[in-house]
């Protein structure tokens, strides 16, 4: 009797056949990705200075739920106002398209201090995040928390020295100490004056403001009679010559009349003051939005004035690395789980064996 070859069963034979395609497809992925292709598509960019409150009510934890970043749970403790929005900014970054400008900076007391210039967002992706991972309430060079002052600073700097780039401001809108409605600074408002927005932080419940230790642990909360015993009604308003001139011609009292008004008891706790937020943007003429995830932020930014509809090239190669390695995957895997499948009959590292049977020799 001869032995013959087995025939491949059809099973087998389009296993061979489906390896055989996918190592094609791998070789043509690897080599079209050394050839660099992409192609353009217009995209909406400008350029934006990003300032993020850095004051004491900004360590307020009410930010619940997942944050921008993904990185906790859904069912985590609260974050505070300051860690959602770092992770925010740097999901912003990400999602900004290649061409736009982005710069970094911080509020406190009564003015605004840019950290990095606008750089476009691809090219120096890394420094961008670096700079918003970094941003700590202990960059506070005072513990005021001048709100209107802060924009005006910002909007000024802007205007000096990069003009036409936009503002957006993240903050709770907490003005600490308070100060009468209608008695807001003075700000000149012209035609280049920048554009931008303000994205509200925080929740809608009042909270007490933590007092934190040097290494950022809560070691208490402001009382109201701490609060109220900052900048008391009767005190000489700290306000620019400007604003102090327009109120004496006015005939008013600067002396004795109170800069804050009366106290409401609620000066030691905190909120999203979307009141103070729409003030503001009544007098500087910037738009005003709840910073609520990376989508609706990147959709504002993109839609301020300034900005232009410009053509991006967007790269092919990655896509094409990835998929030629999925390629060269699939096409090994079955056969080294087929290889890594023990012999019928084998137990443990190796195969069972039947004892031989002995056999009485044939005489001869």
């Amino acid at each position: 009797m001869t032995g013959t070859r087995p025939s491949s069963t059809p099973k087998t034979a389009l296993r061979h056949r489906a390896r055989w395609w996918l190592a094609i497809l791998a070789v043509l992925a690897f080599a079209l990705a050394l050839l660099r292709p992409g192609f353009t598509w217009p995209s909406r960019v400008g350029t934006t200075l990003l300032v993020v409150d850095i004051t004491q009510s900004m360590n307020v934890a009410d930010m619940h739920g997942q944050p921008p970043d993904g990185n906790l749970p859904a069912d985590a403790a609260p974050i505070t106002r300051l860690a959602y929005t770092r992770a925010l900014l740097r999901r912003v970054v990400r999602e900004l398209p290649c061409g736009h400008s982005a710069g970094v900076g911080v509020f406190t007391e009564r003015k605004t201090l840019v950290l990095m210039a606008p750089v476009e967002v691809c090219a120096h992706y890394a420094a961008l995040d670096d700079v918003l991972t970094n941003l700590d309430w202990r960059m506070a060079w005072a513990a005021d928390s001048h709100i209107f002052y802060g924009t005006y600073s910002a909007l000024e700097q802007i205007r000096q020295h990069w003009p036409g780039t936009a503002l957006a401001l993240f903050t709770d809108g907490h003005q600490a100490p308070p100060i009468f409605p209608g008695r807001e600074p003075r700000f000149d408002r012209s035609a280049n004056t920048p554009a931008g927005a303000l994205f509200g932080v925080g929740g809608l419940q009042p909270q007490p403001v933590p007092r934190t230790g040097a290494q950022g642990q809560t070691i208490g909360y402001w009382t109201q009679e701490e609060a109220a015993a900052f900048a008391s009604p009767g005190a000489q308003p700290a306000i620019p010559a400007p604003d102090r001139e327009r109120m004496a011609a006015a005939g008013e009292d600067l002396r004795n009349r109170p800069q804050r008004p009366p106290s409401a008891g609620t000066e030691h706790l905190s909120w999203r003051r979307d009141e103070v937020l729409a003030r503001i943007a009544e007098i500087t003429g910037l738009q005003v939005h709840t910073a609520s995830d990376a989508g609706t932020v990147v959709t504002a930014l993109q839609r301020l004035p300034g900005g232009a509809t410009r053509p991006q090239r967007h790269e092919l190669h990655a896509p094409l690395v990835l998929l030629g390695a999925l390629a060269l995957l699939a096409g090994l895997l079955p056969e080294w789980r087929r290889q890594r499948q023990p012999l019928p009959g084998a137990t443990g590292a190796g195969r069972r064996i039947a004892p031989a049977t002995l056999s009485r020799p044939t005489p001869l």
